[in-house]
């Protein structure tokens, strides 16, 4: 059922890249379903670890060699999705105070 998946995703860094990329879009759908019951002080922590997260694995990938360019990829694309969400929210609350 999911070959012809894994033999897309093989270019790119194959089950790695999926596992990756699945753990991704799971994270910020929880993100963007819970930002509203997160406190400030979680969603800065949010920030931090997708940086914290996504630098160590795009460091990881491109020492495994140039075909698991897409988990680097997908690890900084996500950070900066994380970072995006994670600041609308902190910026809306901030906007509420006032």
């Amino acid at each position: 059922m999911f070959e012809p998946l894994r033999t897309w995703a093989t270019p790119y860094g194959g089950d790695a890249f999926l596992y990756i990329s699945l753990l991704a879009i799971a994270s910020l759908i929880a993100l963007l379903v819970l930002k509203e019951r997160l406190s400030t002080f979680i969603l800065k922590r949010m920030i931090r670890l997708g940086a914290l997260i996504a630098l160590p694995l795009t460091v990881i990938s491109m020492q495994m060699g140039e075909n698991h360019w897409g988990v680097a990829a997908v690890a900084v694309v996500w950070a900066v999705l994380v970072a995006i969400v994670s600041k609308n929210a902190l910026q809306q609350r901030e906007l509420i105070k006032k």
